[in-house]
């Protein structure tokens, strides 16, 4: 090739707009075609309702879940461990379902309960509690890449292109988690929540439009020079993080080639590229170095909407009419009519403007005005990922393998409509194994396939294949309840196993890969904070209570401060500033989904809990509420003291040398109030290995 041939080839590939390269593909390029492995692959079979498998000991069985734990234990000769304590089962259960530590009145009730439906009751009690939609919306937000802001620096945050309503997004997961939303309607409104009708038959559906947050809420660079292709990235982090999140599908691998793995061509990736393509998340393309300017609209009726802006012209109108007069008469006299007349009207218009109409992130359809695929249309295949070098036009629809006989067509509109109803399908074999799978392992640690985010066939296999398709033909059949999934699991004989290993278990199943035992486990960043708020007293159970400096609306988004009374959940989350409680204590990382959280036992983390100024303000307050809870002046105050510390902290009564050394450890100190020995003690609770693991 000539020099001249190379430097316009180079040139050539920086050249957009109407001098686009359309590079076409080959017609005898060899159309994509799935291996027999990948047809055969379990993630892409139908789910199955498979028969209950027979099992000898039957009376261990408490759900028809546990015959098929139970069948693959007794097909290797293990046995399942012995029943959790009613304490240790109870402080399990309250903190995986909510992420607090259970209560001692609530203790107290349990243990005094012998009926048969003690341990149901509970469950509902903790399903019915706002706290575990706040708990159940924090694993979600770790799949959807969820982030407040993207500067953890206030006053760097811009808000034309900061995700400023991102709070608005995550109350309506708690909201949706609450009202026991079925899943199927979840998906629905992550996708295309914009074009659901309202409920209540209004023409505005705000929880729609808020839901949609979820799509523009990405980690991409809100300035890049090259505004085509940070479309193209945002685009990608859409397919990417839906296919991990509701289809456990790395998608994103077919932006380039054909999937190395999957049967994800090039072509579905771009019919999937083309309905996002033709969903405006920018309300334009903006300028070359310029900050992109995220699309939101408003919460309220058009009309509503119109007349702010309305009267909110009429004001600024008489504004400058003041001005101009002031201008020309700096010093007006007595009986200026005219100026008193302005006043008196700009009075009577403030009164009867409305607060500014409250708004969300959120798409609509059309494509993003200015880019290089406005409107909704169909899109070409990029080659090698490349804007610049465009292949064949793919229509867009469904994944050719995965979608089977009853997808439906993309007669107009985007498409997200039509992916979000085939996604929620019950004939889609992947979106029900994979929440299934994610509340599985929610609750147990690791899930029936220990790859939630990835189904594909560079994952394991599922441990009980019979299980999780039983799990699947049971959810769809309970009207994809999630509050009903619990409630089965945690009341299973499965779940309620303790976390002591048999020595069969410990040699032939350390892993714990068939169930035999239940895995104890370290608490997650949030429910450890929240417990240590909870034995401060210090908690209060809801939202901050004040506006974060620098944000853009006067709603309640999270707070920066660490210290802060209120839930975890509520806590800043900022990708480019991650606090160093988060970082330390292996909170997820909000750039992209995160199916599993890194667990990691390292010094800084003990050093924390040691030295950190607002765990010893918690112990401290820990310590001087066993002084209120028991007052001075009671009979043997020390011992039912101490025996209050444990069971806030523990759940349980202190054994016989954990009481002797208490004493020891509270007759030091002086006559401050709480005494230091006291406080030691609390210390040492709130910094103890059981306080913070779960078995």
């Amino acid at each position: 090739m000539r020099f001249l041939d190379i430097a316009l080839y180079l040139v050539s590939g920086l050249v957009v707009g109407t001098a686009m390269l359309r590079a076409e593909v080959p017609a005898d390029k060899t159309a994509f075609a799935p291996t027999a492995e990948q047809r055969e692959w379990w993630a892409f079979q139908p789910v199955v309702d498979p028969g209950l498998p027979s099992v000898v000991r039957g009376d261990w069985l408490r759900d028809d879940l546990d015959r098929f734990v139970l069948a693959e234990l007794e097909a290797r000769a293990l046995d399942p461990s012995a029943p959790a304590e009613r304490r240790q089962w109870l402080r399990r259960v309250t903190i995986d379902l909510t992420g607090l530590p259970p209560a001692p009145d609530d203790v107290a009730l349990f243990l005094a309960d012998l009926g048969g439906d003690a341990e149901e009751k509970v469950v509902d009690r903790l399903l019915a509690s706002r706290a575990y939609a706040e708990r159940q919306a924090r694993h979600w937000l770790d799949v959807v890449r969820y982030a407040d802001f993207h500067d953890g620096q206030p006053a760097a945050r811009n808000p034309i292109c900061e995700p400023m309503e991102a709070w608005r997004y995550r109350d309506w997961v708690v909201k949706a988690f609450d009202a026991d939303l079925p899943f199927d309607r979840f998906i629905s409104h992550h996708i295309a929540g914009d074009l659901l009708p309202a409920p209540d038959g209004r023409d505005e559906y705000p929880d729609g439009l808020i839901a949609t947050t979820f799509l523009v809420n990405g980690a991409w660079d809100r300035g890049d020079a090259d505004k085509e292709k940070m479309v193209s990235d945002m685009v990608d982090d859409q397919i990417d993080t839906i296919g991990k999140a509701f289809l456990s599908l790395g998608l994103g691998c077919a932006r380039c080639h054909d999937h190395k793995y999957d049967p994800v061509s090039t072509a579905d990736y771009y019919a999937l590229a083309g309905i996002f393509y033709s969903t405006r998340m920018l309300e334009e393309l903006g300028t070359k170095g310029g900050e992109i300017t995220l699309r939101r609209r408003p919460l309220v009726p058009a009309e509503e909407v119109e007349r702010h802006r309305r009267l909110s012209a009429d004001v600024a109108a008489i504004d400058a009419a003041l001005a101009l007069l002031d201008k020309r008469q700096p010093q007006p006299p007595p009986d200026d009519t005219e100026r008193v007349g302005l006043v008196e009207r700009r009075n009577t218009l403030l009164s009867e403007l409305p607060s500014s109409p409250p708004m969300t992130l959120a798409v609509s359809e059309g494509g993003v005005p200015g880019g290089l695929f406005p409107g909704i249309q169909d899109v070409p295949i990029h080659l090698r990922g490349s804007y610049t070098h465009l292949g064949e036009v793919v229509p867009r629809r469904m994944p050719e393998f995965l979608r089977g006989p009853l997808t439906p067509p993309i007669a107009n509109g985007s498409g997200r409509r039509e992916l979000a109803a085939w996604i929620g399908s019950g004939e889609n074999p992947l979106a029900t194994r994979s929440i299934v799978n994610r509340i599985w392992q929610w609750h147990f640690g690791t899930g029936l396939v220990a790859t939630p985010n990835n189904f594909g066939l560079l994952s394991a296999p599922p441990s009980h294949p019979l299980l999780l398709d039983w799990l699947a033909s049971r959810f769809v059949e309970g009207g994809w309840s999630l509050k009903k999934l619990h409630r089965r699991i945690v009341l299973s004989a499965t779940y309620r196993q303790s976390s002591l290993a048999t020595p069969a278990a410990i040699e032939f199943d350390p892993a714990n890969r068939w169930l035999g035992r239940f895995s104890a486990h370290r608490i997650d960043a949030e429910s450890l904070r929240d417990a240590l708020l909870v034995m401060g007293g210090s908690l209060t159970g809801g939202r901050p209570d004040t506006a974060v400096t620098g944000s853009a609306g006067p709603g309640k988004p999270a707070t920066a401060d660490v210290a802060a009374a209120c839930r975890s959940l509520y806590l800043q989350t900022c990708r480019w500033d991650r606090s160093g409680y988060s970082v330390l204590f292996d909170a997820a990382n909000c750039d992209a989904s995160v199916d599993t959280r890194s667990v990691s036992t390292v010094a800084p983390q003990a050093l924390f809990l040691i030295n950190d100024p607002f765990v010893k303000a918690m112990a401290a307050a820990f310590a001087e509420r066993l002084f209120v809870d028991v007052p001075s002046d009671v009979a043997g105050a020390t011992e039912l003291r101490i025996d209050r510390a444990w069971l806030l902290a523990y759940g349980r009564e202190p054994a016989e040398d954990e009481q002797r050394i208490a004493r020891e450890i509270v007759t030091q100190g002086d006559a401050q109030r709480p005494p230091v020995g006291w406080i030691d003690l609390a210390h040492v609770l709130l910094a103890s290995n059981e306080f913070a693991y779960l078995d």
